[in-house]
């Protein structure tokens, strides 16, 4: 029975590494392998180009390491034969791509989303095949995490590091992670502090951007887990806040250079960030300082996870949608004492559940969020049932109760846990399958919005002084009927009721809008320019450098009727 898969490409890590690089990573992922053995995992290294290996598991072997559709075969074929309970991507975006799903909300206007691709690993916790339609993955079943090595880079000693580390990690009381360090947008600021409070029962932590940053003292850069709502940029190794009064005023609020500097990240944290490119595995030699990004900063200083997307985000400025919600149940789960990888997987079909139907913002969201980390890591440690039984084992002679002998050893822990855990994905398994067949399929309208919606639209978000720009518009269809087996007299005239009842989304209609107010914001750098609370107007030291700055609106229309427009912007 094998509990846990490495999946990587060899030749692929060949390429980047001499002999003895790939020397020095087959020792280390053998003392991970270990590791986890004492840990009560069964843990296999499958190589997804070696075709002795594949032929075994009756799966294809990659031929082309670039090829999405290759990869995304394989890793299903693999998955298939073993079934374990965490599946780890080994290697950064070229060892195994990202999965290519379109982008619902792509338009061709630079002044909107032109992001044609929506690039994420939520294909390979899916069991549908290869797709480019985010329709077809919207009933994540897997446990997935990936320990990234540096995209483009040919010194293994930074994957050896994040091999150390996730053969070391350990679980800590939860109080350890109970202190945050939450940075937010001063312009996010209500919906920053519903979310901290979500998390941790309060918001008076929060750090503002401008006011605060990006140099972040000792108490609050070493406490435990990260939560950080501003904004961020492609192939962009900072986040930058954002004024409530000036929307131009976009200080540094936080420095990949500042992560990576001695003694300001304590081992295990966690981060979730909901920044616009914050989780982008991109290669450093095309930023213009070199400066490696944000997530792999933080798994460099021994962090256990980092919860990120690769492309454009979204959130309103009040109130909780899109990055906020997926970000903070991920924390949640952690906190909640579940392994990374299930807090990725329960925080997916938590924002399905919460977000159905998916609209194409949300879409989108589920789309580009990922784990980067060990999925098999527990931050927070799980109390143990049976350290209770040891305990009543040490009482003898205790009336009314005898101990079952065996229980209380280490061996028994770790198979109690593993029933456990069994028990937990095959409970996923079902709710994922049953989300991904509630979600009805979106398909873009060549017509785009009614007239009446369309002007509409306009007038809202000329009132967000905004000038009006794309309008799209999304059929969906409706969803099958979801059959659980038999059913009782009394279930079906309840099933009929309800059905009866119950009133349709049947179209979602989108419109992109630019701010009037300066345009795009010019980056700021994280010297220079910043004063000694970080709240000095950005500058262009960057050339050509820039964040993204646009509105959507997004109407959804029940049975012909608009019954709410929901304003999100650009992380």
């Amino acid at each position: 029975m094998t509990d846990k898969v490495i999946v990587t490409n060899m030749s692929a890590l060949k390429v980047k590494y001499n002999a003895a690089g790939i020397k020095s990573l087959q020792t280390e992922i053998k003392a991970l392998i270990d590791e986890d053995k004492k840990r009560g995992l069964t843990t296999s290294l499958v190589a997804l180009d070696d075709t002795a290996a594949m032929k075994k598991l009756k799966a294809p072997p990659v031929k082309k390491a670039t090829s999405f559709r290759e990869n995304k075969k394989a890793i299903d074929a693999v998955y298939k034969a073993l079934v374990p309970d965490y599946l780890m991507i080994l290697g950064a975006i070229d060892v195994i791509p990202h999965q290519d799903l379109n982008n619902p909300l792509f338009s061709p206007d630079p002044e909107g989303d032109n992001e044609e691709t929506a690039w994420g690993d939520l294909p390979y916790a899916c069991d549908a095949p290869y797709s480019k339609d985010i329709n077809d993955f919207t009933g994540p079943t897997r446990v997935v995490g990936r320990l990234p090595d540096l995209t483009g880079q040919t010194d293994p000693k930074y994957l050896i590091g994040l091999l150390k580390t996730a053969s070391s990690w350990k679980g800590r009381p939860r109080s350890d992670y109970e202190n945050y360090l939450g940075i937010s947008a001063e312009k996010w600021s209500e919906s920053t502090e519903e979310s901290l409070t979500n998390i941790f029962g309060s918001d008076k932590d929060i750090q503002l951007s401008p006011t605060k940053g990006f140099k972040w003292s000792k108490n609050l850069i070493n406490r435990r887990i990260h939560f950080v709502n501003c904004h961020g940029g492609d192939l962009y190794p900072f986040f930058l806040g954002q004024s409530s009064t000036d929307d131009d005023d976009m200080p540094v609020s936080h420095s990949a250079a500042f992560v990576a500097s001695k003694g300001n990240i304590l081992e295990g944290t966690v981060v979730s960030a909901e920044c616009c490119f914050g989780g982008q595995l991109y290669d450093r030699s095309a930023e213009q300082k070199k400066q490696m990004g944000m997530c792999n900063a933080y798994l460099d200083k021994k962090a256990y996870g980092f919860f990120g997307s690769t492309n454009t985000a979204y959130g309103p400025f009040s109130g909780n949608d899109q990055a906020d919600l997926i970000c903070q149940f991920f924390l949640q789960r952690v906190l909640a004492g579940a392994s990374l990888g299930r807090a990725a997987l329960e925080a997916r079909q938590r924002f399905i559940e919460r977000s159905s139907p998916l609209s194409p913002m949300n879409q989108k969201t589920l789309a580009q969020f990922n784990l980067y980390g060990d999925p098999s890591i527990t931050p927070v440690e799980a109390k143990k049932s049976a350290t209770v039984m040891k305990s009543l084992a040490a009482k003898k002679g205790a009336k009314g109760f005898q101990a079952p002998m065996g229980i209380v050893g280490p061996k028994a822990v770790q198979e109690a846990g593993a029933i456990e855990r069994a028990q937990r994905r095959e409970t996923l398994r079902v709710k994922g399958e049953v989300l991904g067949q509630l979600q009805p399929a979106m398909s873009k309208s060549e017509a785009g919005p009614p007239p009446t919606v369309e002007s509409r639209m306009k007038t809202v978000m000329r009132s967000l002084n905004c000038s009006p720009l794309e309008a799209v518009s999304y059929k969906v269809q409706a969803t099958s009927q979801v059959v659980f087996g038999p059913k009782s007299a009394m279930a079906k005239g309840i099933t009929k009721a309800v059905n009866a009842k119950k009133k349709s989304t049947t179209a979602f209609h989108l419109m992109f809008g630019k701010p009037n107010d300066g345009a795009t914001a010019k980056s700021a750098v994280a010297t220079k320019g910043v004063g000694k609370k970080g709240n000095a107007k950005s500058f262009a030291a960057e050339a050509g450098r820039t964040i993204k700055k646009f509105v959507v609106l997004e109407a959804k229309e029940v049975e012909g009727k608009i019954v709410s427009i929901t304003e999100a912007h650009s992380k």
